[in-house]
């Protein structure tokens, strides 16, 4: 049911492309067949101008772009409006080759007294639907609410009656279509950057026709002289080009907006369209200010429109070449084109920055030239992708992103990312942000700043990895620095829990070996004996700490061994105790061996014990 009525649309639309061409050659015929004496000298002043054989061009445009856009997008009523405005202004053409055939020659065609009171209103339907029902409805085929219907039958009131002259109605239907306008303003501001692309395409294009318009009724005033209608190329041959252009860039808004550029466009637009209306200024003024009071030029007057022809002609081109410039600035803002944004980044680039804001100065050619809410320049280090800098600067810190196969990642929230390479080799890349698509100059651009930064990406890479490698060092020297500081508390450590304990031992032990000497000899003799063994014990611990090692017993029979054999060496009783303590690392079993000796010591020292006990677990 739904492919039948979509089937009946697009037959519609396309009869309507058929029935607008129709329609122009009857009333051609009509008005061919009628003899040139019997038409009179003013009707016929208007059908043979350029207007009259110009307007079949943009007719059949709206037609066809409507049928297209039926076709394509069934549910837009733009493609209706479109077919609305060909058939209407071919109705309007046919009529008027009907009347003036009936009125001259058969005042007994049929229905002839309908076309002449139709032909007195009828142009004002397209005028309405175009000024009117397009900006209501672009670019979507509804209003940006359903409110704003309200405004149909108070332009339809307004349109009706200004036909019978009362100037209320008039003002009605200007305040509609200015309100019209309005709402095509607040959906380009609410829109997202696909809706905005279509609107801007609509916008210039009607901009172009506005301006064409004005220019031609100018001109149009000027060279009305003697009530006569003398040829005016802006109004007759401009004009329906422009409606012309208005129907294509509405095609190309609805249907294909994603594949032009629109600001090349823009541009032109600008620059020619102010061009038209500074020269129709021009010759207004020429022609009705001074040219007639300090030449006596008049409208029809040949040397009058010579001269100023030839003052047109020598200022044109410096014009042209400063309007040029504005529109330039106009479209692109700060970046003005694409050519000065390659050439401030070389210029930039040459100057006497330093190599750390190299990344930064690129960051924000780039986040102007391209009108990115953000840029971000990136170097590839190593196997990673680091964010060297970005436009504009923030607190947030740098990101990595791991590189793929060698390939560059996808980054989060950029709108576009070219690679950057050198002699082939990734060094890294060119990111913007940008709320809106990228345009195909825009594009370009990157591309181009992407090719002329390998090399200044390759010098900041060198710099990046010469950092790196200085950091490296740097913390290396401080790795060394703490283990030479561990090693000194270390060795520290052991001298005074391993070999000071055993020299105090064996003082102890001198000392009581003294006081047996003259009592008890034969004791005395015992401890001397026990004294040499400890002095060699004593002599052997201070070469294992020369060496840098710890005792042997401790590495080779374990923390229990080498506490039972320090504690025979004791001046006092000491009882190790142990059940079943398995090996464990070399480092605790040094820790728990030396914080052991310490004890032992500060006992023997400090508290005067006889006995002591180590109970190992």
């Amino acid at each position: 049911m739904v492919q039948t009525a979509r089937r009946r649309s697009v037959w519609l639309a396309w009869t309507s492309v058929i029935v607008t061409l129709a329609l122009f050659i009857a009333g051609n015929a009509f008005q061919g067949a009628t003899p040139v004496s019997r038409i009179p000298s003013a009707i016929l002043q208007v059908t043979n101008g350029w207007w009259i054989r110009l307007s079949p061009l943009f007719a059949l445009a709206f037609a066809i772009v409507g049928a297209l856009i039926v076709a394509r997008r069934p549910g837009n009523r733009i493609g209706w409006v479109a077919c609305g405005i060909g058939v209407l202004t071919a109705l309007y053409q046919f009529g008027l080759g009907y009347t003036i055939f009936g009125t001259s020659v058969n005042p007994a065609l049929p229905g002839l007294g309908f076309l002449v009171w139709l032909e007195v209103w009828e142009w004002v339907l397209p005028v309405m639907l175009m000024l009117f029902f397009l900006p209501l409805l672009f670019p979507d085929g509804k209003p940006i609410s359903p409110g704003w219907w309200w405004l149909a039958p108070l332009v339809l009131l307004g349109f009706g009656l200004g036909l019978f002259g009362i100037h209320p109605g008039q003002l009605l239907g200007v305040i509609g279509s200015v309100l019209a306008i309005v709402s095509l303003t607040i959906r380009y501001r609410r829109a997202g950057p696909d809706v905005r692309q279509q609107i801007r395409w609509f916008a210039i294009a009607g901009l172009v026709v506005c301006v064409v318009a004005v220019a031609g009724v100018i001109v149009g005033s000027l060279v009305y002289h003697n009530n006569t209608v003398v040829f005016n190329p802006i109004f007759d041959v401009l004009t329906p080009l422009a409606f012309t252009g208005l129907a294509i860039s509405i095609g190309i808004a609805v249907l294909k907006y994603h594949l032009y550029d629109i600001d090349v466009f823009i541009r032109q637009a600008l620059v020619y369209g102010t061009l038209v209306v500074l020269i129709s200024l021009f010759y207004f003024v020429a022609v009705v200010g001074v040219g007639s009071r300090l030449w006596q030029l008049r409208p029809g007057d040949p040397a009058g429109a010579v001269a100023i022809g030839a003052v047109i002609a020598l200022l044109f081109q410096p014009v042209r070449r400063r309007l040029q410039r504005l529109a330039n600035r106009v479209v692109y803002g700060k970046r003005a084109t694409p050519y000065e944004v390659l050439s401030e980044f070389s210029k930039r680039m040459s100057g006497m920055y330093a190599s750390d804001e190299l990344p930064l100065r690129m960051a924000q050619v780039l986040a102007e030239g391209t009108a990115a809410d953000r840029a971000t320049v990136w170097l590839r280090v190593g196997s990673e992708l680091r964010q060297a800098a970005a436009w504009p600067t923030d607190d947030a810190a740098p990101r990595s992103l791991a590189l793929q196969d060698g390939q560059l990642p996808s980054i989060a929230g950029v709108a576009e990312a070219v690679p950057v390479s050198y002699q082939g080799e990734l060094l890294g890349a060119l990111a913007v942000a940008k709320r809106e698509p990228l345009t195909a100059t825009e594009h370009r651009l990157l591309g181009d700043l992407a090719h002329e930064t390998g090399l200044v990406l390759k010098n900041a890479r060198l710099t990046a990895e010469l950092i790196q490698r200085l950091d490296e060092l740097q913390a290396s020297r401080q790795r060394l620095i703490t283990a030479q500081d561990g090693e000194r508390r270390r060795l520290e450590r052991n001298l005074h829990d391993g070999a000071q304990q055993n020299l105090v031992a064996l003082k102890l032990k001198i000392a009581a070996a003294r006081n047996l000497a003259a009592s008890d000899p034969q004791r005395a003799q015992l401890m001397l004996d026990e004294l040499n063994q400890d002095t060699s014990t004593a002599i052997e611990t201070l070469r294992e700490l020369a060496r840098g090692l710890y005792p042997p017993i401790l590495a080779q029979d374990g923390l229990v061994a080498a506490l039972e054999a320090q504690a025979r060496r004791t001046s006092m009783r000491v009882d190790v105790i142990s059940h079943g303590v398995a090996r464990h690392s070399p480092e605790i079993e040094a820790s728990v061996y030396f914080c052991v000796l310490e004890a032992l010591q500060n006992v023997a020292k400090h508290a005067g014990a006889s006995k002591a006990t180590v109970r190992v677990e």
